[in-house]
């Protein structure tokens, strides 16, 4: 069997969790509320306006206490806490599935 067939299995096994369902509702969720959107588009601008500044040498202090700000708000949207918690969730069976599989490959025969 190759690797990709039993990647594309891992895959489809990753979609049937609970977790995934979850985050993938969280998503669509996320599209129905402006002020989420709104507040994910700040915060991906201002990060690369941080970037951009840092990667030019000029001071980011400003954009970071903007950048806080932003984090803020969005920690407060109901909308982007549930995204968050779901995301968190599912990223738990991620390490799950990352540790199993590191472990079988070391694992002396």
């Amino acid at each position: 069997m190759s690797v990709e067939i039993t990647a594309k299995e891992l895959a489809n096994a990753l979609k049937e969790t609970s977790e995934f369902s979850d985050l993938s509702a969280a998503e669509a969720r996320i599209q129905l509320d402006p002020t989420a959107q709104q507040l994910i588009s700040e915060l991906e601008k201002s990060q690369k306006e941080i970037q951009k500044a840092q990667n030019d040498g000029q001071p980011v202090s400003n954009k970071i206490q903007e950048i806080q700000l932003l984090q803020q708000k969005a920690q407060q949207n109901e909308t982007l806490q549930q995204f968050f918690r779901a995301q968190q969730a599912f990223g738990k069976v991620m390490e799950k599935a990352n540790k199993v599989i590191t472990q079988e490959l070391f694992v002396r025969s």
